[in-house]
């Protein structure tokens, strides 16, 4: 598995980690799969107090993120980065070079 995590959503998670009180020495940002509408899969991006068993955990500019395995499965090679007009965090297939 590999995802990148851009500044900017560095900047985000750590932001929204600090509002929400989060004890970053445990807790972090998880990326959680979830059924879409259309069928597919999204990935929701949300405030978590520790990892689950079956979560990889990767660290980012100093922000713990909490990969559920379905995400792996789904965009093996991610980006984590912001929609820039609204400064949301979205998940997306890396670009292939």
């Amino acid at each position: 598995m590999s995802i990148e995590v851009t500044d900017e959503a560095v900047g985000v998670l750590r932001r929204s980690l600090e509002l929400g009180r989060v004890d970053t020495a445990t807790g972090g940002v998880r990326l959680r799969g979830a059924r879409g509408l259309g069928g597919g899969m999204d990935v929701q991006v949300e405030l978590a107090d520790s990892p689950f068993d079956d979560e990889e955990v990767i660290v980012a500019g100093g922000v713990r993120i909490f990969v559920d395995p379905e995400v792996t499965r789904a965009i093996p090679n991610a980006v984590v980065t912001v929609e820039p007009q609204h400064e949301v965090v979205v998940v997306r297939p890396a670009p292939r070079d």
